[in-house]
């Protein structure tokens, strides 16, 4: 049985590895709808770019455009270090196709249905349009347990004052999706950054699979990975963090996740920095991860077998 999926992001580099993986991997998910949000990229760019890989990688399902900001209004810078203007680092996908907008039409309720029937849910960035949802309808998302790609515990994050980017970005629709009777399951940078995706892995596994999707994200990596060398010191190499959160859809015997009580630091110097309270959970934090499998898993979904024997 398929897990029916919606996904939620700010389509970057990371994001497109993810979105790729999970488009690939039919025989397990089907993602059913997507909506974008700001964050790595301007959010009428994210959507272009998820529909984009979306399309390259045989996948027709719709794509909406979300928050172009948080919900406090903070600046929104237009380009990432690490992901460039367009998201992509110059492979980013054309804006000429007219997209739905989330708050509109369908809006909100789209993921109030989602919730209502128990479609997992995957948030790859800030998460301003679950925030915005929980508004119109909270009942729907009481005890959904919607998968998100936040938080930095034992690790430092690489946003202002060591928070992880999503959370700081928006750390009030993080601290209201916590309030709200949801319980999302985090995949922190405490595990995501143990996973690893080699120059040398991407480029052979491009050459394998030899799609034009593939050859697209090795190109958008170069970048990217000039980054994580910077900030992780992971020389020739990235952490892939958003195709790990996605791989738990994929994998979840590979993960494990306790409860815990989360409340996030909305202002000041620690904004985004996510604290374990005492406290009935109102969470779930992924603890540990086998690396191997994961590592093995994103290769192999997004190249196909004969990636890992390159």
């Amino acid at each position: 049985m398929t897990l029916r999926v919606h996904i939620d992001t700010d389509c970057g580099v990371d994001d497109a590895l993810a979105l790729t993986m999970l488009a690939r991997a039919r025989d397990v998910v089907e993602v059913g709808s997507v909506s974008a949000v700001f964050g790595n990229t301007y959010v009428d760019q994210a959507a272009a770019n998820a529909r984009g890989v979306l399309r390259l990688a045989g996948c027709g399902a719709e794509v909406y455009i979300g928050a172009g900001s948080g919900l406090a209004k903070r600046r929104v810078e237009r380009m990432r270090p690490a992901h460039g203007v367009d998201g992509l680092n110059g492979a980013g996908f054309s804006q000429r196709w007219k997209l739905p907008e989330l708050d509109r039409g369908h809006g909100v309720g789209m993921l109030a249905f989602a919730a209502r029937r128990k479609i997992t849910g995957l948030f790859l960035g800030p998460l301003t349009n679950l925030a915005r949802s929980l508004l119109d309808d909270p009942a729907a998302f009481r005890d959904w347990r919607p998968t998100i790609m936040a938080g930095a515990f034992a690790v430092e994050g690489k946003a202002a004052g060591g928070a992880d980017f999503n959370s700081w970005s928006d750390p009030e629709a993080l601290q209201r999706v916590l309030e709200s009777g949801a319980r999302p399951r985090l995949v922190p940078l405490d595990v995501s950054s143990q996973v690893t995706l080699t120059r040398a892995a991407l480029d052979a596994g491009s050459a394998c699979c030899g799609s034009p999707l593939s050859a697209r994200l090795a190109r958008s990596a170069g970048p990217y990975m000039d980054f994580h060398a910077q900030v992780w010191g992971t020389v020739g190499a990235c952490h892939p963090h958003d195709a790990a959160a996605a791989a738990s859809l994929i994998l979840p015997e590979a993960f494990v996740f306790e409860p815990a009580r989360l409340r996030v630091a909305t202002d000041g110097v620690r904004q985004g920095r996510i604290d374990r309270m005492d406290g009935a959970p109102n969470a779930e934090v992924c603890v540990s991860i086998d690396v191997m499998a994961v590592e093995r898993l994103i290769l192999t979904t997004l190249f196909g077998a004969r990636a890992l024997a390159a």
